[in-house]
């Protein structure tokens, strides 16, 4: 290695490390000030407070991020593998399509939905949820997974028709296998964006023991915030609340970059 390459390796490590502590400034002050006052205590007071269960409420997201990951892989990955492999009229026109949806804001939609949903009857229930979220994270999920199936190259799946192999043993045994990366990626963000999401769940949901950890943080921070002693546990609150989210990225580190660079490779 020469020395100006040692120079530059030094300054990215640098900017990385910058780059962290920016990131993780934020979380340390909000974990110091969490035990302001009552230190442990305030921790067992959100634990054990009443009107909303704190592991109900994380029951409630890790059920709708669980639902709606497994939902949007299984659907995207099957829509990806048509549009990427399967030659049919409209093809083109209708992905495009569904890639226009990432144009429009939830924030646009919301009227509809709230009288779709209610229509339904899926007004306060976590499946009134997970659809909405299924619908607004299929179409990014597809356009990852399709670029990735476009680096599968398509000899190999006519080598699997000529052995006798049909459609959907070949997306089975052939397409799923070898995209488990970008799968888990999908997994992974999906999860995440639907763990964090707080406008479909503010729309759907009414009873408090049907919020998910962005309600429930709302809740707790315009019901408590009155003394010093309110705001260290809001602080609590917040640390307890992300704990769940933040693990499951740390953990997913691997799929995520190894997904996202994969299906950036061909658009």
């Amino acid at each position: 290695m020469t020395k100006k390459n040692t120079k530059s390796n030094i300054f990215v490590y640098i900017f990385l490390v910058l780059c962290a502590l920016i990131w993780l400034f934020p979380i340390i002050i909000a974990f110091a000030k969490s035990f302001n006052i009552n230190g442990l205590g305030n921790y067992k007071y959100v634990l054990s407070y009443e009107k909303i269960s704190y592991f109900r409420v994380i029951a409630n997201s890790m059920i709708i991020a669980i639902v709606t990951a497994v939902i949007v892989a299984l659907i995207t990955t099957l829509a990806a593998f048509a549009f990427s492999k399967m030659k049919f009229r409209g093809n083109k026109i209708l992905y495009g399509a569904i890639l226009a949806c990432l144009a429009v804001p939830v924030a646009a939609v919301t009227s509809p939905l709230f009288d779709t949903i209610k229509r339904l009857g899926l007004l306060d229930s976590r499946l009134g949820v997970i659809v909405p979220l299924v619908a607004f994270n299929a179409p990014m999920m597809l356009l990852m997974i399709k670029n990735y199936f476009d680096t599968i190259p398509d000899e190999l799946l006519e080598s699997a028709r000529m052995d006798g192999a049909s459609t959907p043993r070949i997306w089975y045994e052939f397409m799923v296998p070898l995209s488990i990366p970008i799968i888990a990626n999908v997994l992974v963000l999906t999860f995440i964006y639907s763990w964090n999401d707080y406008l479909v769940p503010l729309l759907v949901m009414r009873s408090e023991e049907n919020y998910t950890v962005t309600l429930a943080a709302q809740y707790f921070m315009s019901s408590t915030y009155q003394s010093p002693e309110d705001v260290a546990r809001i602080y609590a609150v917040m640390m307890l609340l992300t704990l769940p989210s933040i693990l499951v990225y740390l953990f997913s580190q691997k799929f995520l970059v190894s997904g996202i660079t994969a299906g950036s490779v061909k658009g």
